[in-house]
């Protein structure tokens, strides 16, 4: 490396270039002195003499002037008297002369001269004007030969100056070059010294390679960091050793300047580092030099303090901080993919008496309880957000402190979503707590508002979520409100749903439509599945796609589903009984339903009540239930099946499939959904499912009802590929009890007519 200060003094170390500028300046001096003497000799003697000259001419015009007035006619005579006489002596020669006005010589005195010379004349004039001039001529050529001398001192005196200035300097020059040649080795060889210590004792790794990544040394620092004996890692490259940092292209290089990335020890445990990457110039060779330092423990510091900063030291779960960060970041997804967010602010209910009755300490247990209890019953397909890279997850759970909690649901498409959830969380957080060996019991109310339909901006949805949980508490508590006002209406009619609903067995509102089976081929009617149907004693009939899960959450489903498993093996026994012909009756069956462990039995004491086979019931389940892989849910399948009792099931394709199930329970049907039949059979790919689910059932053994036919189109390709019966609006819409015989007895007039 070149070192500061050390370029200029090279340069003048260089002897031959300082004697060339040494000599040159001597010279130039030299020549200086040798040429200015004679020429400013000449010079100044040529002044004086051309002055003199002009002075001799003024006297003698002078004069020939006073003779010319005297004697106008006669004074060209006379006047070479006057030039004889030497009015200004000079020591060079002189001649004399007097022209006329033509320029004529009239009278001449003096030596004949020869070049070079000098002249001066003067104005001669008479009473009418000019008449002539005198000139006075010099020669020069006693200068010149006193101006040769002059020049022979000058150049004495100029080889005087150039030895003096081309040797003395030069000498001294020298012997200050050697000291400083002498000082500057002393100071490199310390310098050098320095280096080797700092190089040797420097706590960051050192590396020095070459422009191919070759590791030519490195100091102490650098081995013990990757674990490796010093003598092992000259001759390895960097890039064994660590990920090098990506450049500007995104290719991985190492390019100069600094940065963080990922190393390996020799044992292959990785570690970050910050490495700083500086080109040189070692033996006039191009290198460069890495200064590696490990950075785990500040990572770890880094860590500490993020999760500080953004999670709540007590839950864990993210705090105020960490949540109007990706509640943000939510708004910004919300807004790109055109769904919906629901933010919901939870508060416990009279949280203040239990810190007050019961301490902090048991408040603080409690809360704990709390988060873990969000956490654990969210639907298990959602991810509770504990991590700040993941931004993948729909719903998200935080404290913003004391007994105040959030819970962000994501990517939802319309507001039963978020209904849903806050159910869910009510009745997590009503399940009885265990602390200190004592049952505790809390609720929370809940405000939820909806984005982007309402407020526009983060603190506005916030202000929202907390003033609907408040009208929560106000209604109650242990519930949730929206702040929407149209789905404050909606929540309303639910109540009025709910309420009607206690009452609607007692008051006969239930009623049972039934609609046929029919085999695809031959047209018969197999079977009758009973649907439930509800019309209030006030107001309209009301769709099972609103009441039933309404049934479901508050508990009413099984009394319910008992009811209708009585209803309509009744109905089955009477329509038998009046010579209908014989009809397998289905049956739907809630999970909440099959959960009962005393489901066989009640099911075998309505079939032997009316006089019904086994064989004449089929239980119509879905996939969760059966997925459900717990002891007793086998327990109860096993039983149904050891009866006798057909096991279908309904809306075969839309859950969680797993064909084990089919294996392991004694299935007889399978019941492809509505959704998979309507656009056949134009639809590529509800065919070619349609198709998959018919093969697979025949392999199998199973028979296959679709489910929604409605065109004969439909119709006669599920015939053709093999489905055996269906079920939908082509053959009939759910008919009444009193309707149906009726209409059977129409369809069986039909087809024998037929």
């Amino acid at each position: 490396m070149n070192k500061p200060g050390t370029v200029k003094t090279r340069v003048w170390q260089d002897e031959s270039r300082l004697a060339t500028v040494v000599t040159w300046i001597a010279t130039t001096t030299a020549l200086i002195v040798a040429l200015a003497a004679p020429l400013g000799y000449f010079l100044l003697s040529r002044e004086a003499e051309l002055r003199d000259a002009a002075m001799a001419a003024r006297l003698h015009a002078a004069f020939v002037t006073q003779l010319v007035s005297a004697s106008p006619d006669d004074w060209r005579q006379d006047v070479g008297g006057l030039l004889d006489t030497d009015l200004a002596p000079s020591d060079v020669p002189e001649q004399r002369r007097v022209e006329d006005s033509a320029h004529v010589v009239v009278a001449t005195a003096g030596a004949v001269l020869h070049g070079p010379v000098v002249e001066r004349a003067a104005l001669v004039t008479g009473p009418e004007g000019p008449v002539g001039a005198v000139v006075i001529a010099r020669s020069l050529q006693p200068i010149l030969t006193q101006t040769g001398l002059v020049a022979l001192l000058g150049v004495a005196l100029g080889l005087s100056i150039y030895g003096s200035l081309r040797v003395l300097p030069l000498r001294a020059l020298r012997r200050t070059l050697a000291a400083l040649q002498r000082e500057e080795s002393k100071a490199r060889e310390e310098a050098e010294e320095h280096l080797r210590v700092v190089f040797q004792n420097a706590v960051e790794g050192i590396a020095i390679l070459t422009p191919n990544h070759l590791i030519t040394s490195c100091n102490p620092a650098l081995a013990d960091m990757f674990r490796y004996p010093i003598d092992a890692v000259p001759g390895m490259r960097i890039t064994d050793l660590l990920r090098p940092v990506p450049g500007p292209d995104g290719a991985a290089a190492l390019l100069p300047g600094q940065g963080e990335t990922i190393a390996f020890r020799a044992g292959g445990e990785s570690f970050p580092v910050e490495m700083s990457v500086n080109e040189t110039r070692l033996a006039d060779r191009p290198h460069l030099i890495a200064i590696l330092r490990d950075i785990t423990e500040r990572k770890q510091v880094e860590r500490r303090l993020s999760y500080m900063a953004n999670y709540d030291s007590l839950t864990g779960l993210p705090n105020r901080s960490l949540f109007r960060e990706r509640l943000e970041r939510a708004m910004d997804r919300t807004r790109r993919n055109g769904r919906q967010l629901a933010l919901m602010f939870l508060d416990l209910d009279r949280f203040k008496n239990i810190n007050d009755t019961l301490g902090h300490e048991v408040g603080d247990q409690l809360l704990k309880h709390v988060a873990n209890a969000l956490t654990a019953n969210l639907r298990s397909t959602d991810t509770v957000s504990r991590n700040a890279e993941d931004e993948s997850e729909s719903i998200t759970v935080s404290r913003l402190g004391g007994d105040e909690f959030t819970v962000l649901v994501e990517d939802i498409v319309n507001p039963n979503a978020a209904t849903h959830v806050a159910t869910r969380i009510l009745a997590a957080i009503a399940q009885p707590f265990e602390i200190n060996g004592e049952r505790l019991y809390i609720s929370t109310s809940i405000g939820v508002t909806l984005y982007p339909h309402e407020a526009e901006d983060l603190d506005g949805l916030v202000k929202q979520a907390d003033m609907a949980m408040y009208r929560a508490k106000e209604l109650g508590r242990n519930t949730y409100f929206f702040y929407n006002d149209e789905l404050n209406i909606a929540m309303a009619e639910r109540h009025a749903l709910e309420a009607s609903l206690r009452h609607a067995l007692e008051r006969q509102e239930f009623s049972l439509h039934y609609q046929p089976k029919a085999d695809l081929r031959s047209g018969r009617i197999t079977s009758v599945e009973a649907l439930l149907r509800w019309a209030p004693s006030e107001g309209p009939a009301i769709g099972p796609d609103r009441f039933v899960p309404i049934l479901e959450e508050i508990g009413l489903i099984s009394q319910v589903g008992t009811w209708v498993l009585r209803t309509a093996c009744a109905q089955i026994a009477a329509w038998k009984a009046a010579g209908l012909p014989a009809l397998r009756l289905a049956v739907n069956v809630s999970a909440h339903q099959f959960r009962q462990r005393n489901l066989p039995d009640l099911i075998a004491g309505h079939l032997s009540e009316n006089g019904l086979l086994p064989s004449d019931l089929e239980v119509e389940l879905t996939e969760s239930i059966l997925m459900e892989d717990s002891e007793q849910s086998q327990e109860i399948l096993s039983r149904l099946g050891a009866m006798g009792i057909h096991l279908a099931i309904d809306d075969f394709g839309t859950g969680h499939s797993s064909l084990a199930y089919l294996k392991r329970f004694n299935v007889h049907t399978l019941k492809i959904d509505r959704s998979f039949i309507r656009d056949l059979p134009d639809d590529a790919d509800d065919s070619a499912i349609a198709t998959a689910v018919v093969r697979l059932a025949a392999s199998l053994k199973i028979r296959v009802v679709a489910e929604g036919v409605e065109t004969r189109e439909q119709a006669a390709f599920l015939r053709e590929m093999g489905c055996d019966e269906m079920q939908g609006y082509l053959l009939s819409a759910p008919l009444p009890a009193e309707a149906f015989p009726a209409w059977l007895a129409d369809r069986v007039d039909g087809m024998e007519t037929a």
